[in-house]
């Protein structure tokens, strides 16, 4: 790795070190709300398609306070991204809170395989109704 990248990510030499030293500076909110799924086929018609999902949450907490003013829609998301992931039926997690039981970190890449963000990932069997 040139010196040039090796500041943009510290002194890690691999994208999995960097994410494992930042996973310990996330703050998780206590208290999620999903308030949305989304689902999909990717390289659908491909041998090698595959189910996708994520789940658009909420801080609970900050979500009222939103609400409190009738600002809802306002209140900052974020998804949680499910692995392994093979249809199962979501629509109960929809308004429901939740608690990460397991979960890991990936860069969100762009078009250009290029790092813009970071996302949650879980498997359903991690996640638990409060």
């Amino acid at each position: 790795m040139s010196k040039e990248k090796n500041l943009i990510v510290g002194n890690y030499d691999r994208a999995k070190a960097f994410l494992d030293a930042l996973s310990t500076s996330v703050d998780i909110p206590a208290e999620i709300k999903v308030i949305d799924t989304n689902n999909g086929i990717i390289n659908e018609g491909q041998e090698n398609q595959r189910s996708w999902a994520s789940l658009t949450c909420v801080d609970v907490e900050l979500y009222e306070q939103f609400a409190s003013i009738a600002k809802e829609g306002y209140c900052p998301t974020f998804r949680v991204r499910l692995k392994n992931y093979q249809n199962e039926n979501l629509d109960g997690l929809i308004n429901a809170d939740i608690v990460l039981n397991k979960y890991d970190l990936s860069f969100v890449l762009d078009k250009l395989k290029q790092p813009v963000g970071i996302a949650l990932v879980a498997e359903l069997a991690d996640i638990a109704l409060k």
